[in-house]
């Protein structure tokens, strides 16, 4: 929560400076496509989240000379990795001992992101972007004990939430075309029976992107 408040704040702040002194790209509209690995955050306790292979891409739309309409999206997914598992937020007539229980998992993750990007020139070679609004995610998530008896199951489960980033763009000669590394965070409110923040993941992705348009920096 603190991550969302601090990335909300610097994007007020950057809307309002005065940052006419720099040459900002003419408006244009973006494609990009990327690939990272995303951090789930497990129902464990308290051990290393794993980490999954991350892909999809992203478009933007100018509003003004640096405010995007941005939409990304992404899907993200881990087979049979060992996690430990809350069972105080499970249903199942099994007793178990310990609040935490060794299991066997399977994840992924359908996320489609919608808000807005800022983004502003830090010098003729890199540029910085701050973006963040709604998500939309469609979860699988499967979770068995090491015998092989199922204790979660969780089918194509439709969540919303909300999401906050941090990019830094590269410029190249071909002015259309630039790379960027992004990190971000989602963070998707669940009122299922499990760990309120088993679904949360904090994504690192490079990517390619393409402007619709020839740009000047």
């Amino acid at each position: 929560m603190k991550t969302i408040t601090l990335l909300l704040t610097l994007f007020v702040l950057f809307s309002v400076c005065d940052i006419s002194a720099q040459n900002f790209r003419k408006k244009s509209a973006f494609v990009s496509g990327l690939i990272g690995g995303a951090q789930i955050s497990n129902s464990n306790n308290g051990s290393e989240n794993p980490v999954a292979i991350s892909f999809g891409g992203s478009f933007g739309i100018p509003i003004t000379k640096n405010l995007f309409l941005y939409t990304r999206g992404s899907f993200t997914s881990k087979s049979n990795f060992q996690s430990f598992y809350n069972t105080s937020y499970l249903s199942s007539q099994i007793q178990f001992s310990d609040q935490f229980v060794e299991v066997n998992s399977s994840f992924s993750q359908l996320l489609f992101n919608g808000g807005l990007l800022y983004s502003f020139n830090l010098s003729d070679e890199f540029a910085l972007g701050i973006s963040g609004g709604a998500t939309f995610a469609v979860i699988n998530q499967e979770a068995k004990l090491l015998g092989g008896h199922v204790i979660s199951n969780v089918d194509n489960e439709t969540i919303w939430g909300y999401f906050g980033g941090a990019m830094v763009e590269k410029y190249w000669e071909d002015k259309n075309v630039t790379t960027f590394i992004e990190a971000q965070y989602n963070f998707l409110q669940s009122d299922a029976p499990y760990h309120p923040t088993a679904l949360n993941n904090l994504n690192f992705t490079f990517g390619v992107r393409y402007y619709l348009s020839r740009s000047s920096f």
